[in-house]
């Protein structure tokens, strides 16, 4: 999960910049765009400054903040002047650290809006990206829902917060993070899911059988639902951004999950069965009118290849091969280029 303190989903974060501007106040927001080497906070994290000498949030401590503090509170008093460049060692004086890529900027009516967006997806636990752009020297910023994005656009899947060189573009995710939703309830989901909320996944078991899709049998998951596998929908809203595992009693089960779920395309999504199971579901996939791209891209059948038996053993499988899908997101840091 990442850390949300003082980016664009902390809630009260946003709301005191909301407030300052309704109040016709100037604000300096600071932004950590990306990062170089060993940093206390990573891109995301955002330092607002006012005009009276008070300030929130922070961009990682030591000489880097301070150095943008002085420039952030002289912008807000309107002595100063918006930047966009990288803060480094040499620029700081500092002996040891990283070197942080930071942008100030004032806030005006059009980031207000986007505030406003910005906090009502986040309200909603809706999936969605803050974008702000500095192509030409100019500011802009806009928030964009999942709906409102490509297919092909690789924000829509965003897990963390990505600078572009090139377009000097930045986009931060918003709303809550993404779910892994594990679709049956049985032997190897009971062994999946504490083993998923270890490494950071969000769980949700989804089961048909009340007697097995019950809270205590999975403390580790936030939601246990019971329903039919063919409304979902009614209880799950499966986005672009979430992971799906299905491992219900029966290829017929299995299939009718992801018929339901393949219009949302789900960053990733694995099935539990064999080879000739999975061949056959395809199969009916494909009759059944489901994108053939987004057949092709089902991990079925599901887990990293470590030669699996017990249920213990195939969760480890599964979580490994989830893991690689999540870390091929992340964004690449400028350093590793």
């Amino acid at each position: 999960m990442n850390d949300s303190r003082d980016s664009m989903r902390d809630h009260d974060f946003v709301l005191r910049l909301i407030e300052e501007l309704e109040a016709g106040r100037p604000v300096a927001l600071c932004t950590v765009l990306a990062t170089r080497g060993s940093m206390p906070r990573g891109a995301g994290a955002r330092m607002a400054a006012f005009a009276d000498g008070d300030f929130m949030g922070t961009v990682g401590g030591g000489r880097v903040e301070q150095m943008a503090l002085d420039r952030a509170l002289a912008l807000a008093a309107g002595t100063g002047e918006p930047f966009l460049e990288w803060l480094t060692m040499e620029t700081t004086g500092m002996a040891c650290g990283g070197d942080a890529l930071i942008a100030c900027d004032l806030l005006g009516r059009v980031d207000l809006d986007a505030l406003r967006d910005a906090q009502r997806l986040n309200a909603q636990s809706q999936p969605g990206v803050y974008c702000e752009s500095w192509e030409g020297g100019a500011h802009h910023t806009e928030v964009l829902s999942l709906d409102e994005l490509a297919s092909d656009d690789s924000r829509a899947t965003l897990e963390a917060p990505l600078w572009d060189e090139a377009s000097k573009s930045y986009a931060e995710p918003l709303g809550s993070d993404p779910v892994a939703y594990v679709f049956g309830a049985g032997h190897v989901s009971h062994a999946l899911v504490p083993v998923l909320a270890s490494v950071g996944f969000r769980v949700v078991v989804y089961d048909d059988r009340p007697e097995l899709a019950v809270a205590e049998r999975f403390p580790a998951a936030e939601r246990v639902l019971c329903g039919d596998f063919r409304s979902l929908g009614e209880q799950v809203q499966v986005s672009r951004r979430d992971y799906v595992v299905v491992a219900t009693h029966g290829h017929a089960a299995d299939i009718d999950v992801l018929e339901r779920i393949a219009p949302a395309e789900p960053v990733y999504t694995g099935c539990l069965g064999s080879a000739r199971k999975s061949a056959f579901a395809k199969g009916v996939l494909a009759k059944r009118g489901v994108s053939q791209a987004w057949i092709d891209s089902l991990c079925m059948p599901i887990g990293d290849d470590i030669l699996a038996v017990t249920p213990g053993e195939i969760a480890i499988s599964i979580t490994g091969e989830m893991i690689r899908h999540r870390a091929e997101l992340r964004p690449v840091r400028p350093h590793e280029h």
